[in-house]
């Protein structure tokens, strides 16, 4: 069985969370301010699994053939930050385009950010085709692959779907069974992207569990019982605390486990203080194993594209789910140099998305690598 991580990327109310309610039989929606305002503020999960026929793909019927778990990322503008942590985890992304507008910059923002993280595999679901005609909708079918031609996924389909009425799922699925997981070799990270506190008011003592986190193995294998620390380290009562620990339990979407690797989301317990990880407290912080030595810097240097960076400018760094601020205090040809607001531990090879303020709002502008 092939396990893989999609992202359902897209503009908010173009369809995204209704189209993984189709895939997957469940809401993504599940805090209740969301569910109060009928939209992604933080990360959803959800699962399913593609089952292989003779002559196609189902959600039901056939042999299992890939485990596909899901994250439906916000659409928000505003919530961009929270897209970026999620997008360093997938192999693979589903963008959602109503057929029924133009595409929104949210959308094409999505679209730029999972290129410059370095995904390739894609798919387009054009929605809401049940409420157009058909003029329209092929002029929405012509935006969609302009876009994508300038963006260089030449060879991703568009597949008009009705999500509520599962039209096209089915083609849907065959391309999402076309995703090749990428391999990347080396010792564990795993970005942490949520965590939470799953005692309830009242709880005994020794019925307490630990802190979960939440989030995929990026790179190398996390398993039961393994020595772990979370980076950066935190801040208490002035000061910067590593936190180690180890692993007491894994569940991804499709049930408990003992060992992983990349091709899943899941949550990890640890014997760490509960109240550490309430309310997201470490998310965009990174998992790896005790022994691993990573340096701490304050200055970084990241190479590729910069023609839209310049020297003395302030930036926002997001490396796997971690994200600091800046300026760049030099530039050349093909280099830029960060001096960052703290120390962070560094992962050289890494891809970090570097965003600048136009107009008083942080703009994607880049993807570099950490040298």
């Amino acid at each position: 069985m092939k396990n893989i991580v999609i992202d359902v990327i897209g503009s908010f109310s173009d369809g995204k969370t209704t189209l993984v309610k189709a895939l997957t039989n469940e809401t993504t929606l599940r805090h209740s301010e969301e569910a109060k305002y009928g939209m992604t503020i933080r990360l959803g999960y959800a699962h399913f699994t593609i089952y292989k026929n003779k002559s196609s793909f189902s959600l039901k019927e056939g042999e299992p053939y890939m485990n596909v778990s899901v994250i439906d990322s916000p659409g928000h503008q505003q919530l961009l930050s929270i897209m970026i942590s999620g997008a360093s985890i997938v192999d693979g992304a589903i963008l959602v385009v109503a057929a029924n507008k133009n595409i929104q910059m949210q959308a094409i923002e999505h679209l730029q950010t999972i290129k410059k993280i370095g995904i390739k595999n894609l798919v387009v679901a054009q929605s809401k085709i049940d409420i157009v005609s058909k003029e329209r909708a092929i002029e929405s079918y012509k935006e969609i692959r302009d876009l994508l031609d300038k963006e260089g996924y030449n060879n991703a389909r568009i597949i008009p779907v009705f999500a509520a009425q599962n039209i096209n799922i089915e083609e849907l699925l065959s391309e999402i069974a076309k995703f090749e997981k990428p391999e990347e070799e080396g010792s564990l990270i795993m970005p942490i992207v949520r965590s939470f506190d799953v005692n309830r008011p009242g709880t005994k003592i020794s019925k307490i569990k630990g802190a979960v986190i939440g989030g995929g193995v990026k790179r190398g294998k996390l398993k039961v019982g393994d020595k772990i620390k979370i980076l950066p380290a935190i801040n208490f009562e002035g000061k910067e605390i590593e936190l180690h620990s180890e692993v007491e339990e894994i569940q991804s979407e499709f049930g408990e486990e003992k060992e992983v690797e990349r091709g899943k989301t899941i949550g990890v317990l640890t014997k760490l203080d509960p109240s550490l990880s309430r309310n997201d407290e470490l998310a965009g912080r990174v998992l790896v194993s005790e022994n691993e030595e990573i340096e701490y810097t304050n200055k970084i240097s990241l190479e590729g594209e910069v023609k839209d960076l310049e020297k003395d400018e302030t930036v926002l760094l997001h490396i796997l789910s971690m994200r600091f601020g800046g300026r760049i205090i030099n530039k050349k040809e093909n280099l830029v140099e960060i001096a960052l607001d703290r120390k962070i531990p560094y992962f050289k090879g890494e891809t970090a998305l570097v965003s600048k303020r136009i107009n008083n709002t942080w703009v994607l502008v880049t993807g570099l690598k950490c040298e």
